[in-house]
């Protein structure tokens, strides 16, 4: 057969399909896929900004940092405000507890305080036995240290015993010795215990007991801001422990409430109600009512007025009708 003659122009045709064929690149059928998970974008490639690392917050960029002090006033104020509500009551009872104790004690009439004086009292006493007593007294306070006091009462007497026969007499009654110190103090309350001594030392048998007599007791300061006023509530028993034979033993017991009010820095008043008992009478009672009005005269000396009067109580220690009492006292 005669060989089958391909013409020149597809034989050109065929050899440049086969070298196209030859030069493409490889494509696979993944390349002929589309991207499902990740979306096609046009333009420029973005760029996302660096993310900051856990734990760290960036501040924005247009953000207005606070000023430096904001903050700290605000969280000041509130627990300032509260600081100042909470106590403000009790430091203003206990300034007022204060001030009182204070004038109390500069006028003398605090049986608390420990501090110098040197005082004279004058005392015009109308008894329930019949006589009548004039006793004048000589005291002196000192201070041993801020809490231990010494003090010591010498008493002149004079005495009427309006009894046929019989005439006055007068002269150096019993002296009175007290230890005493302060046990406790805080701004609202004092606690105040000692004994007295009291030794027979009278010129005459009619003048004194003649017997030794020991007087423990315990006071107390409680100033009471919401009546501008100080309660000295106190408590003594006096029994005797020796002395002369003959003479009767003495065993009894006194509770009083004084309340002292200072209606300013010259003036002051109190009150006073004393209720004793007689154990040698099977506790029998003796009620004195007294009452007190005292200047301040300057820096130092300070004059009181006290009258009393008995309610009851006819043979017991220390009971009467009435009395007036006048003094001055030096403070140092």
């Amino acid at each position: 057969m005669a060989p089958h003659h391909v013409p020149r122009s597809t034989l050109g045709v065929t050899l440049l399909m086969m070298l196209c064929w030859a030069g493409a690149p490889a494509v696979s059928a993944q390349d002929l896929q589309p991207d499902i998970d990740r979306p096609q974008e046009s333009g420029p490639a973005q760029v996302k900004p660096p993310q900051p690392s856990p734990g760290k917050v960036q501040p924005e960029k247009d953000a207005v940092p606070p000023p430096a002090e904001a903050a700290p006033e605000k969280s000041q104020e509130t627990p300032q405000a509260e600081n100042k509500k909470r106590p403000e009551g009790e430091a203003l009872e206990t300034v007022s507890k204060r001030v009182l104790n204070v004038l109390t004690t500069d006028n003398g009439t605090n049986l608390t305080a420990v501090v110098g004086r040197l005082q004279f009292s004058s005392e015009y006493r109308d008894r329930r036995d019949g006589i009548t007593q004039l006793n004048t007294v000589g005291r002196v306070d000192i201070p041993l240290n801020k809490r231990v006091l010494l003090r010591m009462d010498v008493p002149y007497l004079w005495l009427d015993q309006s009894a046929p026969g019989s005439s006055a007499v007068s002269g150096l009654s019993d002296v009175t010795v007290r230890l005493g110190a302060i046990v406790w103090q805080r701004p609202g309350f004092t606690f105040f215990a000692g004994s007295d001594v009291i030794i027979p030392t009278a010129i005459d048998s009619d003048l004194g007991r003649g017997k030794y007599l020991l007087g423990p007791g315990v006071a107390a300061n409680i100033p009471i801001a919401a009546l501008n006023s100080v309660l000295f509530p106190l408590a003594q028993h006096i029994v005797s422990v020796g002395g002369d034979p003959s003479r009767p033993d003495l065993s009894y017991t006194r509770i009083s409430a004084e309340l002292t009010t200072p209606w300013s820095k010259t003036w002051w008043t109190s009150v006073e109600p004393t209720l004793i008992t007689d154990w040698n009478q099977h506790a029998k009672t003796a009620m004195n009512l007294e009452f007190e009005a005292g200047r301040r005269l300057g820096e130092h000396y300070r004059v009181w007025a006290r009258p009393a009067v008995g309610l009851w109580g006819t043979g017991v220690p220390g009971a009467y009708d009435w009395y007036m009492q006048v003094g001055i006292r030096y403070m140092f």
